[in-house]
């Protein structure tokens, strides 16, 4: 199946910080008429200043995994992965499963510069 990962980023402002996160929550949360279930999974590297939130969805919906990584003061990142393919979640879990693991080792290896 053809993919791809949507990454936008954003410097962060001051004040601007609870909008991207507000954002990327409502953007997530668009894909509840569709999905079985949202799976919301905190994440943290200290190491790398790098905090975020990832949603992993079950279901027909358009997205199957979106996140964002922030360090709280300068940087915003956020991703969302599409298949080009009608939603049909039995069919793309595996690289579903597979690009997800990429997708982590991003998130658990970024330096912000």
């Amino acid at each position: 199946y053809a993919n791809t990962i949507h990454m936008s980023y954003f410097a962060i402002t001051k004040d601007s910080l609870p909008n991207y996160i507000e954002e990327t929550r409502m953007l997530a949360m668009k894909h509840i008429v569709k999905a079985n279930q949202i799976n919301e999974e905190i994440f943290r590297n200290p190491a790398n200043n790098a905090y975020g939130l990832i949603y992993d969805f079950g279901g027909e919906t358009a997205t199957n995994f979106q996140f964002f990584l922030t360090d709280s003061t300068h940087h915003f990142l956020v991703g969302s992965l599409y298949f080009y393919a009608r939603p049909n979640f039995d069919s793309i879990y595996p690289a579903t499963v597979y690009l997800q693991k990429d997708i982590i080792h991003l998130m658990e290896t970024l330096n912000w510069k």
